[in-house]
């Protein structure tokens, strides 16, 4: 896997602050540049495994990341990203390949441009998840990696204020993450001061547990972060080793 650093783009550290179009754009730039890449992949490249999405494939993950505008396309209630839901969007397509999967997933762009202008909370959580699954699949085939795109900046920045809010009430923490290609985030409540000073790209792969404890534990802290770790630091579960 190679990591490219493109620098940082000014105001990048404001996407939080962006309006919905500006937010569904970086959504569209990141759908048009994964599927490039998706559809050159031969069919065992598909059927690789991603370790950072047990038991799926490359093709099952993008099974999900289609079936999850879909299903919102279709009405179907939430939650959309629970277990059992993502379960369903890939055993719904298991009959697809790659290629239609694409298809589907580009076909419903334009109705999906529409619903994200009108319903601006729901395009934030759909681009954090389409750039760490694009992450998950770039991993898993070895493929390059831009870990200082605007989007995953975005998505960096949207978990790591989720990850101070948890800090706080959990474990009284007061976090401070200082993005070293970005901008320091003061903590926002907490008692026991903390500071994590890392990139977008490693805070965006450890808050969603693609880091083991270990890892996460090797950034470079100000003090021994071994009971936030233990608690309510992952988004998606426990930190292992």
């Amino acid at each position: 896997m190679q990591i490219i650093s493109t620098g940082w783009l000014a105001g990048c550290g404001k996407l939080a602050a962006m309006t919905t179009h500006t937010v569904h754009d970086l959504y569209a730039a990141q759908r048009s540049e994964l599927t490039d890449t998706l559809r050159s992949l031969t069919a065992e490249q598909a059927a690789t495994p991603v370790p950072t999405c047990p038991g799926w494939s490359v093709k099952d993950v993008m099974a999900h990341v289609s079936g999850l505008v879909a299903e919102k396309l279709a009405e179907v209630p939430p939650p959309l990203g629970s277990d059992e839901a993502t379960a369903r969007q890939v055993q719904d397509r298991a009959g697809m390949s790659l290629a239609e999967v694409c298809d589907e997933w580009e076909h419903n762009a334009s109705a999906f441009s529409a619903v994200a202008t009108d319903d601006s909370p729901f395009i934030q959580p759909f681009l954090c998840d389409l750039v760490v699954h694009s992450h998950d699949i770039q991993e898993a085939l070895s493929l390059p990696i831009d870990a200082t795109s605007p989007a995953t900046v975005y998505a960096a920045e949207r978990y790591l204020g989720l990850l101070q809010e948890r800090a706080a009430e959990q474990d009284d923490v007061a976090l401070t993450v200082d993005l070293t290609d970005g901008h320091t985030h003061e903590a926002a409540a907490g008692s026991t001061p903390l500071t994590l000073r890392a990139t977008a790209f490693d805070v965006l792969r450890s808050v969603t547990a693609r880091r083991t404890r270990s890892e996460v534990a090797g950034l470079d802290w100000s003090a021994d972060p071994s009971a936030l770790l233990d608690s309510g630091f992952a988004q998606y579960g426990a930190l292992t080793d």
